[in-house]
């Protein structure tokens, strides 16, 4: 499990820099992200476009986003076991055109 209270202490540890400067540091901000927590973002005509980040981070996103997908996925079996909520058939190539209700 990743500890979060350090990621969320490191998440004002950050600094931007654009593309061509991060190319050229590249090895020195993955030691900086990896080893002192610090996240970078990356720059393209001035819009953050990637960030460098601690891999305990990104870790930490995907949980989140897991738990949220879950809780979705189990609002929508609830819905269809309610009756609340249609299946639409999958088909090979897409979408099936005809529903049915569970």
């Amino acid at each position: 499990m990743v500890d979060s209270h350090l990621v969320l202490y490191n998440l004002y540890m950050s600094q931007e820099l654009d593309a061509s400067r991060a190319r050229a540091s590249f090895a020195e901000l993955s030691k900086r992200a990896a080893y002192g927590g610090e996240f970078t973002y990356i720059t393209h005509h001035g819009r953050r476009t990637v960030a460098v980040v601690p891999a305990s981070a990104a870790e930490l996103l995907e949980e989140i986003e897991d738990v949220i997908d879950l809780r979705e996925v189990e609002a929508i079996l609830d819905r269809i076991a309610a009756g609340k909520e249609d299946l639409i058939p999958w088909v090979p190539g897409g979408i099936s055109t005809e529903s049915r209700t569970a």
